[in-house]
């Protein structure tokens, strides 16, 4: 049976994406940093001009929170983690954080013997997919095609 044209239009628009995606500029790491640093400050601003209820997005907080955490060598504890993400409930950013967790990208870690403090940090995966993100996120603001 013979593709029909939409078919074969929609898998060229993947391939096409797939082939964009793969040759997307790879930026060293203090690059991708300064952009997360930006974005961070960014929500920040947006956050309390129009409202953080207004446009929430607590796992991209979240993960910026995170990325920033892993380069600059600190520990991110759940509680300290609820606030990368303002004005939600602790028990959404709870259940986002399980959320990212069951994605596989990030993991939590009891440090203490008395389970007081659940540390929270980026698997490989995740430090990955948001280095993409980065990249693309830098090279759409330097100009780069859509």
């Amino acid at each position: 049976m013979a593709r029909s044209f939409t078919g074969r239009r929609e898998e060229r628009r993947v391939t096409i994406q797939k082939r964009r995606h793969d040759m997307a500029q790879i930026y060293p790491p203090d690059r991708r940093i300064d952009m997360c640093r930006r974005l961070v400050a960014m929500r920040r601003t947006i956050g309390e001009a129009i409202g953080y209820r207004l446009c929430p997005s607590p796992v991209w907080d979240m993960l910026l929170d995170l990325y920033l955490a892993q380069y600059e060598k600190r520990e991110v504890y759940l509680f300290s983690l609820y606030t990368a993400a303002p004005d939600i409930p602790q028990s959404t950013a709870h259940r986002k954080i399980a959320e990212m967790e069951k994605r596989g990208l990030v993991t939590r870690d009891i440090p203490r013997p008395d389970g007081r403090r659940v540390a929270i940090s980026m698997t490989a995966q995740g430090l990955a997919i948001v280095d993409r993100l980065l990249d693309r996120i830098i090279e759409l603001w330097e100009g780069g095609k859509s």
